[in-house]
C-alpha cells in the first residue's frame, strides 16, 4: 500500500506528538492511535523514520509513554540552552551545562543504569552537594579537568566560585535565591526539566525534590561515552552511594 496524503499527515502528526514534551498517548486518543500504528504499520514506520532522518533525528524509545525521539546538534529541532530562561551569556550556558550533566550522573552513575527502569529521584541539595564535591575533587586534582575540553574546566570553576547559600537579591526583603547562587542554578535546571516533561516534582520526599521520568533516562543515555558525563560519573561511583534509587 503506498502512503496517500492523509498518511503522511498523519506521519507529521505524530512527530509533533513526539516534540511536545508532556503530550502522552494515555491522554489522548490521537496521539495513542498513532503511536499503535507507527508500532504495527511497517511502511508507516518507515515513512515516520525517514523524515526524522532527514531533520538529523531518530527515535530512541516507543512506549505506552509515547515516542521519544533524539536529535544531533545540527537538527532544526536540536535543544539550544540559550532556549532556556535567564541563559544568555557564556556562563550561564557553561553553568546550566555542568549542572545537566551532573543530574545525569547523579542518578546514572553506571551507562549500565540508562538500562534500568527502576526510579530515580533527586533534589537540589543532593545536586548541590554532588557539584560541591565534583569542584572539591577536581581542585585536588586539577589534571583530570585539564584532560577535558577548555569549557568544562571554565564551567566547574564558574560553579566553584557560585555562592552556596541563598544570597538574597538586595532591596528585595526575601530569601530569594539569586542568579550568584549555585543552588539557584541547580534549581532552574530541574524546573526547566519538569517543563520538558523528564522530571517531576516529589514533595512527598522534600519541597525540592523532583522524580526523574522514563523520558530523562533515555534522552540521558546518549550522554554514555560523553567526557564531562565519565568525570562525573566516576566521582559519583567513587561516593559509594546510592540514594534516590528504588
Amino acid at each position: 500500500m503506498t502512503l496517500n496524503q492523509r498518511d503522511l499527515a498523519d506521519v507529521g502528526a505524530l512527530i509533533g506528538y513526539s516534540l511536545r514534551p508532556k503530550a502522552r498517548p494515555g491522554a489522548d486518543s490521537d496521539y495513542r492511535v498513532l503511536l499503535t500504528r507507527y508500532s504495527t504499520d511497517l511502511e508507516f514506520r518507515n515513512a515516520v523514520d525517514s523524515v526524522l532522518e532527514g531533520f538529523d533525528g531518530q527515535v530512541l524509545s516507543e512506549s505506552d509513554l509515547g515516542l521519544v525521539v533524539g536529535v544531533r546538534r545540527e537538527s532544526v529541532f536540536a535543544f539550544r540552552l540559550s532556549d532556556l530562561p535567564n541563559v544568555t551569556g557564556v556562563r550561564e550556558r557553561l553553568l546550566v551545562g555542568l549542572v545537566s550533566v551532573a543530574v545525569a550522573a547523579f542518578a546514572f552513575p553506571n551507562p549500565a543504569d540508562f538500562d534500568d527502569d527502576r526510579v530515580r529521584w533527586v533534589a537540589v541539595d543532593e545536586v548541590e552537594r554532588f557539584l560541591r564535591e565534583v569542584c572539591e575533587r577536581l581542585k585536588r586534582d586539577p589534571e583530570v579537568a585539564t584532560r577535558q575540553e577548555e569549557s568544562f574546566d571554565e564551567a566547574w570553576r564558574t560553579y566553584d566560585r557560585l555562592s552556596p547559600g541563598y544570597k538574597a537579591d538586595k532591596g528585595k526583603g526575601k530569601s530569594r535565591r539569586s542568579a550568584a547562587s549555585s543552588p539557584y542554578w541547580v534549581a532552574h535546571v530541574l524546573t526547566w526539566m519538569v517543563d520538558q516533561g523528564l522530571a517531576r516534582q516529589a514533595t512527598s520526599r522534600g519541597p525540592e525534590a523532583y522524580q526523574l521520568l522514563e523520558r530523562f533516562r533515555i534522552q540521558a543515555r546518549e550522554l554514555a561515552g560523553n567526557a564531562t558525563y565519565e568525570v562525573l560519573a566516576k566521582i559519583r561511583r567513587d561516593d559509594g552511594r546510592t540514594e534516590g534509587i528504588s
